[in-house]
């Protein structure tokens, strides 16, 4: 009487389990002996991987993705020392059913060893919540975050550096003025030191106008040209003229194509010019001249600014049209700099309809490459 008594509690007892476990919203799975083979699992579980099959297998052998990771070696502890185990958030790297890609995913999991009896092989029943999407969108989240304070501390030293970089030609302006009134029946001087200050004004206004179409970059504007037609040739030695005021006959100018003809911004194509060639002097070999180059080729006009020095490092490359990224060599000198100059070129190439490269290694220096095509851009 007691026996059938006894066998109907545990009749009871398994229906309650099998009712848990396998209509449970949970999911849930239960590894049998040491080899973790696959016993049960519900529904819910199978969801996870999109697939069924794994009845029976060890869970390498339908799993095997999880060879080397913290997942397994967690149920293995559990299943050697009875330690319950739940985790936040555990990276599984899981295979996807349909694609075969490994996709990251992660999930909230609670293991627990189960004794089914001393002649009984020891169970881990493990409880696996995905949490995949919350996941991504904390890492989101966190993203934006630090990219507000990396862009807080990029304006915080943008500003710095503009302030330090704009005193400079408003002092030499504020200086020429006052010799201005000392020399006021001088008409040569007069004429010299006019030229000083509208030079000094023309510098600071470019620092602003560079300022605000980075700006424009960054946000996805456009920026607007005035398209006239151009003789880059002419163009190129006039820039040229006036770094040689400032920087020294520095510069070697090269013509592979005779007069090159084409419909550009002609103050864009200085702009680009005065950041490349700048660029050059700054961090290039401080004795070596800078190459500029102009050639056609094809529809295309081709500006290159090639100088002598330490090679630009792979890594740096890829991220020097980024706005505000410095690479290591601009770091290691002495310059001062916003990080604006080269998305600067960038844009005013690509808003022409053109585009930017560079090629630098070790011995051979650095180019700067600028392609324009020679028509007009249709709007």
């Amino acid at each position: 009487m007691k026996t059938g008594k006894a066998e109907n509690s545990l009749k009871s007892s398994k229906e309650i389990f099998k009712s848990l476990f396998y209509e449970a919203q949970t999911a849930f799975v239960l590894y049998k002996g040491h080899e973790l083979v696959y016993e049960h699992f519900n529904k819910k579980y199978e969801d996870i991987y999109g697939r069924n099959d794994m009845l029976g297998k060890k869970l390498l052998d339908a799993v095997p993705e999880l060879k080397d990771s913290s997942i397994l070696k967690i149920i293995k502890r559990v299943y050697d020392t009875g330690e319950p185990f739940f985790g936040n958030e555990i990276l599984a790297r899981l295979r996807n059913a349909t694609t075969g890609e490994l996709e990251e995913r992660y999930f909230d999991t609670t293991f627990s060893r189960i004794s089914f009896g001393d002649e009984e092989e020891y169970r881990v029943l493990a409880s696996p919540n995905e949490v995949t999407d919350r996941v991504i969108a904390r890492k989101k989240l966190e993203r934006s975050l630090q990219e507000l304070q990396e862009e807080r501390d990029i304006r915080d030293r943008l500003v710095s550096a503009l302030t330090h970089d704009l005193r400079t030609p408003f002092a030499v302006a504020r200086v020429s003025a006052q010799l201005l009134k000392r020399k006021a029946e001088n008409k040569e001087s007069i004429f010299q030191i006019s030229d000083k200050i509208i030079s000094n004004m023309d510098r600071a206004d470019r620092m602003i106008r560079d300022l605000l179409d980075a700006n424009r970059i960054k946000s996805g504007e456009g920026l607007a040209l005035n398209y006239q037609e151009v003789i880059l040739n002419l163009t190129v030695e006039y820039v040229v003229s006036e770094l040689e005021d400032l920087f020294g006959a520095r510069f070697r100018m090269m013509n592979r194509s005779g007069e090159i003809k084409g419909q550009w911004d002609v103050s864009a194509i200085q702009r680009i010019l005065e950041n490349l060639a700048s660029n050059a002097i700054k961090y290039g070999d401080k004795e070596a001249p800078v190459t500029i180059t102009v050639e056609r080729k094809g529809s295309f006009a081709v500006l290159s600014v090639h100088n002598e020095g330490e090679a630009i490092s792979l890594p740096d490359q890829k991220n020097l049209f980024v706005q505000f990224h410095r690479t290591e060599l601009a770091l290691r000198s002495e310059q001062r700099g916003w990080g604006i100059g080269l998305s600067l070129v960038k844009g005013l190439a690509e808003a022409h309809g053109g585009s930017v490269g560079v090629k630098s290694e070790r011995g051979h220096g650095t180019t700067f490459y600028v392609y324009l095509p020679l028509i007009k851009l249709k709007q």
